[in-house]
């Protein structure tokens, strides 16, 4: 093997290695627009199922608020309770926000990002 021939293999490995990196950068920047795209839909059908979930809640306090108020004789007791209520639930939400949504949110993202497709 002469330098000639030498050069002509160092070359064509270059070209190689730059078609190899080249491919390599296109192939993660699809796989990162993927996991893009799953974390986009998982968090927009998070936040319809949210939406619905709020509006229910709204009907069925108003509900509650106006049974108790009929119970109770006064509108505003009725809507005080219900306050009260969910005043109750955001004090325990708050207190445990770490241990309770930081922990499900690790889980949905590693569920995305660090498994293969099945």
């Amino acid at each position: 093997m002469d330098g000639k021939e030498l050069l002509a293999h160092i070359a064509a490995l270059k070209d190689n290695l730059q078609k190899y990196l080249e491919t390599k950068i296109s192939y993660y920047g699809i796989v990162a627009f993927e996991k893009a795209a799953k974390v986009l839909s998982l968090c927009m059908a998070n936040i319809i199922v949210l939406m619905a979930a709020l509006l229910a809640l709204l009907f069925l306090s108003g509900a509650a608020a106006v049974y108790l108020g009929v119970l109770l004789e006064s509108f505003g007791l009725g809507m005080l309770i219900v306050g009260g209520f969910y005043l109750l639930i955001l004090c325990i939400f708050y207190l445990g926000r770490r241990k309770i949504f930081g922990r499900a949110a690790i889980r949905i993202l590693r569920d995305v990002f660090m498994h293969d497709k099945e």
